[in-house]
């Protein structure tokens, strides 16, 4: 029996597959996602078409004509409501586990650095350490950067 998603997975899978199928390559559209979990994660946002402040987010995390196609994606879908952005940190755990899997281990980074960038205890970064481990163990190809991007093209 498949696993039932949560409500913020739905959210952020649906966000990354539509705006990975406008202009925007799907790496963008994860990035641009991610970096809207990183600003509003854990708050309401009212969706509407001028808003600056939005545009702004996306435009930080992947360019202006990414940001652009991805703001008329998520107007397009979401548009004149409210939702709730989920924080990165629930919303991309895999990927955050497979980043500091990489980093401590060949990028030269001390758990203390790491600790301090994601905002975590060094307990919580061996955990996400192992589990980076395990998914980089647990697949016989390379791994993705993206995680959550590879479980929604296995399920579409």
């Amino acid at each position: 029996m498949p696993r039932k998603a949560k409500p913020d997975e739905s959210l952020v899978h649906d966000l990354i597959v539509s705006c990975a199928s406008s202009s925007a390559t799907p790496e963008q559209s994860h990035e641009a996602v991610r970096a809207l979990c990183r600003y509003y994660g854990g708050t309401r946002i009212y969706v509407r078409a001028r808003n600056a402040e939005l545009l702004g987010v996306l435009a930080d995390a992947v360019g202006d004509s990414a940001a652009s196609s991805i703001m008329e994606k998520i107007v397009a879908l979401y548009g004149g409501r409210q939702i709730y952005v989920p924080q990165e940190r629930n919303a991309f755990r895999k990927t955050r586990a497979l980043e500091v899997h990489a980093r401590l281990g060949a990028g030269g980074a001390t758990m203390r650095d790491l600790a301090r960038e994601y905002g975590i205890s060094d307990t919580h970064g061996y955990r996400l350490w192992r589990e980076g481990r395990s998914l980089k163990l647990g697949k016989a190809q390379t791994p993705s950067l993206f995680p959550e991007l590879d479980e929604i093209i296995k399920r579409d």
